[in-house]
């Protein structure tokens, strides 16, 4: 819709609400606040209209106080108590120089609105201000109460160290990247990367665009305490009442807790069994040959599972050739012999690990920098100090697809 009709019909703006869900108590937690232009009988959505870069950020500011307060008076008429997500455009922060929207806040408050209930929501990769005036901002608001979230991670082109600085409560997570397939692998590491960050940061994870169940798996495996998209709730003009998922958010995550225990029991398992198999296998190695030619007598037994085998020793330093299987057969390559890897995330905690329980570890799954496959590797202790570190194939992977979850 064009902006100028946006404004036009500027008295027929009304909040939508779309409830957010928590992992630990299956209850409606918050409600994000959404614009929608209700005319001729449709409801219009209003993202495009405040994503549009071409439209004046006082037209944007204008609708987004009338949408806020429509929606902080029925939130309070209400008497609600869940968090309320109020969208507001990093650089409003910026051009907010008379501190306009936090007298806004203030106002509510006189009127009963408890700002411990409020959660700022900013996208920063649209941030183009002076982001030591927002992070100011956003340290005095937190000592109001009010939380602050940072949307739309995992797109756009968002810069860890200015969220840092933000301080953030919430970091929320767009799951619609999942849809595409070509991008699912990066994605994947993407998550990953911002559980991490967000533990770092003592942040929670919200997941938005949950569409379907896999996406309400996905968010949950992935340490996402608040939920919300289609597949749980539409959005709507009215509040919910709080417990109107909890008997199906129960099912759905015991069934979640179901299949995470099936696959980690397989998991170990296939731990198990692999190092039983290269214990045996090793042992029949005639050890009164190179190192070289111990390991390349042991990848021949074991190429239906691993395509890559090499040996280290404890500080990192490769002892051995990089054994590759490729067309039938095993490659040396020389060129990696000596080379230290201890500088490897998690290398010298397995290493300890594998010293002191004398057993195999499998690793978790990632990205193999030479492949691109997603990949595990099986690491062993050997005699005398030394590691055999083994990656699985992907024929083998897809042979026992827990391996790729």
């Amino acid at each position: 819709m064009d902006p100028l009709d946006v404004m036009m019909h500027a008295d027929k703006v009304k909040p939508y609400f779309q409830a957010i869900y928590s992992a630990d108590s299956h209850e409606v937690t918050g409600y994000e606040v959404l614009g929608r232009l209700e005319i001729d009988d449709k409801v219009i959505h209003l993202g495009s209209f405040f994503h549009d870069t071409n439209v004046p950020d006082d037209f944007k500011m204008e609708i987004d106080q009338k949408i806020q307060d429509m929606a902080l008076k029925q939130y309070i008429e209400q008497e609600m108590d869940e968090h309320l997500y109020l969208n507001v455009h990093a650089n409003y922060f910026a051009l907010d120089k008379e501190d306009l929207f936090l007298n806004h806040l203030l106002k509510y408050q006189e009127k009963g609105l408890d700002l411990s209930k409020i959660v700022i929501e900013i996208t920063e990769h649209h941030f183009r201000g002076d982001i030591e005036l927002v992070t100011h901002t956003f340290k005095y608001l937190k000592t109001l109460g009010v939380k602050v979230a940072i949307d739309d991670l995992g797109t756009g082109t968002s810069n860890l160290d200015r969220i840092s600085l933000m301080e953030p409560d919430i970091l929320k997570v767009d799951l619609q990247s999942l849809q595409s397939e070509s991008n699912s692998n990066g994605f994947h590491g993407i998550i990953y990367s911002l559980a991490l960050f967000a533990r770092k940061l003592g942040a929670e994870l919200l997941f938005d665009g949950i569409s379907s169940n896999y996406h309400f798996h996905y968010a949950w495996r992935n340490n996402g305490r608040f939920y919300q998209g289609s597949f749980l709730t539409e959005t709507s003009d009215a509040f919910l009442a709080k417990d109107v998922l909890k008997e199906r958010f129960r099912q759905n995550i015991q069934q979640f807790i179901k299949v995470e225990r099936a696959k980690l029991s397989t998991k170990f398992e296939l731990t198990a069994t692999l190092n039983q198999q290269v214990q045996e296998h090793w042992k029949l190695v005639k050890k009164n040959k190179s190192l070289d030619e111990q390991v390349d007598s042991l990848a021949k037994q074991m190429e239906h599972i691993f395509f890559r085998i090499y040996v280290t020793d404890e500080d990192g330093f490769q002892k051995t050739v990089n054994f590759i299987h490729l067309e039938q057969e095993w490659v040396w390559d020389e060129t990696i012999k000596g080379k230290n890897w201890s500088w490897r995330p998690y290398f010298i905690e397995n290493v300890i690990r594998m010293k002191e329980e004398q057993s195999g570890i499998l690793s978790d799954l990632y990205n193999d920098i030479e492949t691109g496959d997603r990949i595990r590797t099986f690491s062993y202790p050997l005699a005398d100090s030394l590691y055999l570190f083994m990656d699985v194939s992907s024929m083998y992977m897809d042979e026992n697809e827990d391996l790729l979850w």
